[in-house]
């Protein structure tokens, strides 16, 4: 069962992403994101996908199930209800399982908790690189800024390079809870 604190984190930063998510149309979703190398059409799918991955990983299904999905489309007619789709079954699972847990992402083991924690980080920053790609700004509350500084900094820094974070940039200990976090994420 996820920690309240970390569900309510959780649910202000998939109503981030969605923020975002609902700025994308049929003028920019092939423009580049702010991940290097993929436009914002790839972003969504990987970030849509990901909470079928995550899900999967949870419940403990098999590395080749849980890898399949990373080639399929996730998008479907309506992205934002695409995404609801698979963050529910997250969600879900993440509720019934014991997030103690380890589950055998591809960065390494790790427990459930973690997972969830990552999950976090995955719809703020990809919200953030999404908004780059759409040329709006960053839809992050200053509740959800202040837990990733505060609570999710050290996590940033731990996954790096595989968790998909460049190195801390130097205005990491100044501006806001949201600038921060850009920051430490490298971005």
């Amino acid at each position: 069962m996820i920690d309240q604190d970390v569900a309510n984190n959780l649910d202000r930063a998939e109503a981030c992403w969605v923020a975002a998510l609902e700025r994308v149309d049929a003028a920019n979703i092939d423009l580049p994101s702010g991940c290097e190398s993929w436009t914002n059409r790839e972003l969504v799918n990987h970030l849509i996908g990901g909470g079928l991955r995550y899900a999967k990983l949870l419940a403990q299904k098999p590395s080749e199930e849980v890898e399949a999905t990373r080639g399929q489309n996730h998008l479907g007619e309506d992205l934002v209800e695409s995404f609801w789709a698979h963050e529910r079954a997250f969600r879900q699972v993440a509720g019934e399982c014991d997030l103690d847990q380890s589950v055998p992402h591809r960065i390494g083991s790790m427990p459930g908790t973690q997972l969830v924690r990552m999950r976090i980080l995955e719809l703020a920053l990809h919200a953030a690189d999404l908004s780059v790609g759409t040329g709006t700004p960053w839809p992050i509350d200053d509740d959800l800024a202040e837990y990733m500084t505060t609570d999710l900094s050290e996590l940033i820094v731990e996954l790096g390079a595989p968790g998909g974070y460049r190195p801390p940039t130097k205005r990491e200990s100044s501006g806001s809870h949201a600038e921060r976090v850009l920051a430490i994420s490298g971005r």
